[in-house]
C-alpha cells in the first residue's frame, strides 16, 4: 500500500553551541570558544555582534516552532554546528520530535554542517546506509586541510563547501537516496558560481548512480541559487528530478528573504525523482523577520525585526507518495 512521506529542508541559520564572555572584545575571541553556560555569557548573532542569551533563546524557540509547523517525517537541516548541537536542539526545543539524528563534520571554515532528523513516529523508515562526500576532489586536485590558529581549518581541492550527505532510507519496499546539500553561497564572484556548478554536476552524477542502482533519488537542501541560475542546470534543467515549488503560484515560489536588498527567492529545494508522485508542497513563513513585507500572513508572537526570527530561510516541505 502506498504511504505518504513529508520531506522538509530548512536552513536554520547558524545553529551554534558557542558562547563568548561579554568583556572579551570581538576581535580577540577565538573562532570557536566553548565555555560552560554559567556567569555572564552571550551568544554571537548572525552579524557577529553580541546578543543576550535570552534573545537567542527566543530566536531558537521560533526556529523550533517553524519546524513543528512543517510536521516533517524527514527533516534535512543546514547551518548546524555539529551533531552535539543538533541533538541538544532536538531535546531542548523540539521535545525529542525526532529519534534519529545524523550529521558528519564537513569542510566549512565557519564550522557549519548539514544534518538529518527522522520523526520518531515514523518507525517504518529504516536508515540503510550513510555516505559522506567531504573527500570528493576537484578534477586534478587533492583535498588538503590547512590548520589556521584559532579559526579551525581551511579546506582546498574539495568539491563540496560543506558536504553532500548521502543517506539511503528503506520505506514501503523502496529505497530512497537522500542527497542533502548546502552549496557554495552567492557572493558575486565568478569563482563561486563555478564552484556551485561543479557541486551541482557532482550531485547529478550521484543522482544517476542512484537511478542505476534502482533507488529513488531526492536532492534537498540550500542550493544557494534560484532555479533559473545557470549553476543549477545539471539539477533543474538537465535532470530526471522535478522542482515541486514550480506548482505554487508565481508570487509564492520563494523560500528565502535577503535582508540587505529586501529580496525574496527560492534557494531551498526538495527535488524528487520524476517517477515519484508529488502530493503537495508547503512553505512555512511564520518565522520570518517583520522586515519581510513580501509575507503578509501571521507570525509567531515573539518575531520582531531582528535577532528573533526563526531563520532567513523558510522550512520547505514536499509530500510524496511512496
Amino acid at each position: 500500500m502506498p504511504t505518504n512521506l513529508r520531506i522538509t529542508t530548512f536552513n536554520v541559520e547558524n545553529l551554534f553551541n558557542r558562547y563568548a564572555f561579554l568583556d572579551l572584545p570581538w576581535e580577540q575571541r577565538h573562532y570557536e570558544q566553548f565555555v560552560e553556560a554559567i556567569g555572564v555569557v552571550s551568544i554571537a548573532s548572525r552579524q557577529g555582534d553580541l546578543v543576550p542569551y535570552a534573545i537567542t533563546e527566543i530566536q531558537r524557540n521560533n526556529t523550533a516552532l517553524a519546524i513543528l509547523d512543517a510536521h516533517p517525517d524527514i527533516l534535512a537541516v543546514q547551518e548546524i554546528e555539529n551533531i552535539y548541537t543538533l541533538r541538544n536542539f532536538n531535546d531542548s526545543y523540539l521535545d525529542n520530535y525526532c529519534d534519529r539524528v545524523l550529521s558528519i563534520d564537513g569542510n566549512d571554515l565557519r564550522g557549519i554542517d548539514i544534518g538529518l532528523l527522522i520523526n520518531r513516529e515514523r518507525t517504518d523508515i529504516e536508515i540503510v546506509n550513510i555516505r559522506t562526500h567531504v573527500e570528493d576532489a576537484e578534477e586534478g586536485k587533492t583535498v588538503i586541510r590547512h590548520a589556521i590558529p584559532n579559526k579551525g581549518y581551511l579546506v582546498t581541492g574539495a568539491i563540496f563547501s560543506r558536504d553532500c550527505l548521502e543517506v539511503d532510507l528503506a520505506i514501503g519496499g523502496k529505497t530512497l537516496t537522500l542527497l542533502i546539500n548546502h552549496f557554495k553561497a552567492q557572493d558575486g564572484r565568478k569563482a563561486s558560481d563555478t564552484k556551485r556548478t561543479e557541486q551541482a554536476q557532482r550531485v547529478a552524477e550521484l543522482v544517476n548512480a542512484a537511478v542505476q542502482a534502482k533507488k529513488i533519488p531526492i536532492v534537498l537542501g540550500d542550493l544557494n541559487a534560484p532555479p533559473k541560475h545557470k549553476s543549477l542546470e545539471a539539477l533543474i534543467k538537465d535532470s530526471p528530478l522535478r522542482n515541486p515549488v514550480d506548482s505554487l503560484p508565481k508570487d509564492q515560489r520563494w523560500t528565502h528573504y535577503y535582508v540587505p536588498t529586501k529580496e525574496v527567492s527560492q534557494l531551498d529545494y526538495v527535488l524528487p525523482h520524476k517517477s515519484v508522485k508529488v502530493v503537495s508542497t508547503e512553505i512555512v513563513r511564520k518565522g520570518l523577520t517583520t522586515k519581510c513585507k513580501q509575507y503578509t500572513g501571521p507570525r509567531y508572537p515573539t518575531i520582531g525585526p531582528q535577532h528573533t526570527e526563526a531563520s532567513d530561510h523558510c522550512p520547505t516541505s514536499v509530500v510524496l507518495e511512496i
